[in-house]
């Protein structure tokens, strides 16, 4: 039950202000822990909820300008802009600002003046603001200026925006910036940029240093041989913190991306810190490579990608705060998808394990145990000759005949028995000992698949199942009746292994 906190008398109790100290403020927010590409972000989401079609940054050693054409600023909206909690309103389903804190936390952290230059198509007038850190640190005070824009910054104006109306936001004394290296910088705000706006390139074009930014899909939806596994809207209900029961709804998808060549994965990034999900909050990414911690990040799990989108009045739930990097879902909403994702990813990753072992299988060869083990079979305890209606060596020569009644072979071939299935099955036909290795048990894939490379070591393992096996069809051979106890005895060694190896 919602409690009413203010009670009659409360006004004249609390009516000393309590402004707070701007120069340990300032200090603060400085250090706040902002990522540069984070910060540059925050600040391009103005531009998108100002309806920009193109959005420029420009990167160079003296500055950084984000740029827009957006509808521009009157004065009254540029008195908030620059301010700390601004009373702008926004459409909580459609911006992508919250809080009214990105521009001013945003552009603090990187550098010490903050210039905004604008203009409004139904205005004749360009305005200025600026905030200049060391200022406020001085005087202590939250001061800026605000005001009409000179010659320069007119010039400046129509020489970077081709329109009636937009933005400037101009950076200077960019002291905040990790990377001092501004063409490395620049490609990583490339990089970001063509990954979290993907969802708006199809109607807003961006620039970094004049250089036009394509998409980047990290789900490789374009590409043929992307298995989409999922695409499902789960409805989430909550309650906020004043008790009122909430529901809204995620869609989640999820896919398995191709399967490539070691070095190509390696370039393209395929790998561990990258897999999970892309957080989409109203369609802007907030975050990658995201794992619920229900999941272990594994190798299995490389190919896995998905996308968790969400509008903005589930901030709360979601766990968004005002830097919009990541989320931290409350327990409620957590269990629910839990219930819903845990499963289907669980099953994406053994299905790429599956195709991985599959495939790897193709280059793997048992020949040299084979051989080893025709060679050794005088040495051999082997188990006897089963009676067919069909023995392959009728079809050879009487010499032939007498030449393979003195030797034992062996012969492994490969199936696909699913991961509950023992580790090996094995049967005569003929002299010819057939062992059937099941490449989906874990079993397999660690000791051959693994070590593909290391003959030595694969034939040693085959050496291993074979003793097995023959020790399992001579004693059938010998008494029928302890078929079942061996099969048994096969049947517990290959789930223990199973436990022991997953």
């Amino acid at each position: 039950m919602e409690r009413n906190l203010i009670k009659s008398n409360d006004f004249e109790l609390f009516s000393s202000e309590n402004e707070p100290n701007a120069g340990i403020l300032i200090y603060a927010l400085q250090h706040l822990g902002y990522q540069n590409d984070v910060a540059i972000c925050d600040i391009i989401d103005n531009s998108i909820d100002a309806g920009a079609t193109k959005i420029q940054i420009i990167i160079d050693k003296e500055s950084i300008m984000i740029i827009d054409d957006g509808c521009g600023m009157g004065m009254k909206i540029l008195d908030e802009a620059l301010k700390l909690g601004s009373k702008v309103i926004r459409e909580d389903n459609a911006c992508l600002g919250k809080f009214g804190m990105g521009l001013s936390t945003a552009s603090i952290s990187i550098g010490n003046r903050t210039t905004v230059i604008t203009k409004e198509s139904k205005s004749d007038k360009y305005l200025k603001s600026s905030v200049d850190v060391n200022i406020v640190k001085l005087t202590n005070k939250f001061v800026k200026y605000i005001g009409e824009a000179n010659n320069k910054d007119i010039d400046l104006f129509n020489k970077r925006i081709n329109g009636t109306s937009g933005t400037i936001i101009i950076l200077e004394e960019c002291i905040g910036i990790k990377n001092k290296n501004i063409n490395q910088f620049a490609n990583k705000m490339k990089t970001v940029i063509a990954r979290v706006y993907r969802k708006f390139m199809n109607k807003i074009d961006f620039y970094v240093n004049d250089s036009k930014i394509e998409i980047e899909d990290p789900l490789w939806l374009e590409d043929r041989e992307t298995q989409i596994y999922s695409d499902d809207d789960y409805e989430i209900k909550w309650k906020d913190r004043n008790g009122i029961e909430k529901k809204s709804t995620v869609n989640v998808k999820m896919v398995l991306l191709p399967m490539i060549p070691k070095d190509e994965a390696r370039q393209k990034k395929i790998n561990i810190p990258n897999q999970g999900f892309s957080i989409l909050r109203n369609s802007r990414e907030i975050a990658f490579g995201y794992m619920p911690k229900w999941i272990t990040k594994h190798n299995k799990y490389n190919r896995f990608r998905g996308e968790i989108s969400f509008q903005s009045e589930m901030d709360e739930a979601m766990g968004v705060d005002f830097t919009k990097n990541g989320i931290d879902m409350i327990d409620s909403v957590n269990d629910i998808l839990q219930q819903y994702l845990k499963v289907q990813i669980i099953a994406i990753g053994n299905k790429a394990q599956n195709e991985i072992v599959k495939t790897v299988n193709s280059d793997i060869s048992h020949e040299d145990a084979e051989r080893a083990i025709t060679t050794k079979s005088n040495v051999l305890i082997t188990p006897k000759e089963e009676k067919s209606e069909y023995n392959y060596e009728e079809e050879t020569s009487q010499e032939e005949h007498t030449q393979q009644n003195q030797k034992v072979k062996v012969k492994f071939i490969t199936v696909s028995a699913g991961r509950s299935g023992n580790i090996f099955s094995a049967y005569l036909k003929g002299k010819t000992t057939v062992i059937e290795w099941n490449i989906d048990h874990p079993f397999y894939e660690r000791f051959v698949v693994l070590n593909k490379d290391n003959a030595g070591l694969v034939s040693a393992v085959d050496y291993l199942i074979y003793s097995i096996a023959s020790s399992q069809l001579k004693v059938l051979g010998e008494d029928n009746n302890k078929a079942e106890i061996i099969d048994q005895l096969i049947s517990v060694m290959s789930n223990n292994m199973r436990a022991l190896l997953s």
